[in-house]
């Protein structure tokens, strides 16, 4: 999509907004359903992601790392937000990268009462 295309695209949008500003309220979902052992069935917009513990926490690494899914939408998001900015300001972006770490602490005692 170039920029002419994209602001053809979110011209009507923008004016509908300015027009009812309400309508700029859209409320992101996400839901889950408990699976088997510890693990659970995400419903994130057009597939399922299948969800469960990180190896350092018991995992055995089968299954995605809810951490992980959070730092992929967070780098997903800037990264689509700088292309589509950069596209309407026409800028040309030949290459790029965008990353995101965090560091969990996984406690000692995890599950365990005292």
């Amino acid at each position: 999509m170039d920029r002419e295309q994209l602001r053809a695209v979110q011209a009507p949008l923008k004016q509908h907004y300015r027009d009812q500003p309400a309508a700029a309220l859209v409320t992101l979902q996400a839901s889950a359903t408990l699976g088997e052992g510890i693990s659970c069935s995400v419903q994130a917009g057009r597939a399922i992601a299948e969800a469960g513990l990180h190896p350092a926490s018991g995992g055995d690494g089968s299954l995605l790392c809810s951490g992980d899914m959070l730092l992929e939408a967070l780098v997903a998001c800037a990264g689509v937000t700088m292309r589509a900015v950069a596209t309407s300001l026409g800028i040309s972006l030949t290459s790029g990268s965008i990353r995101a770490e965090g560091d969990p602490r996984f406690p000692r005692n995890a599950g365990r009462r005292t």
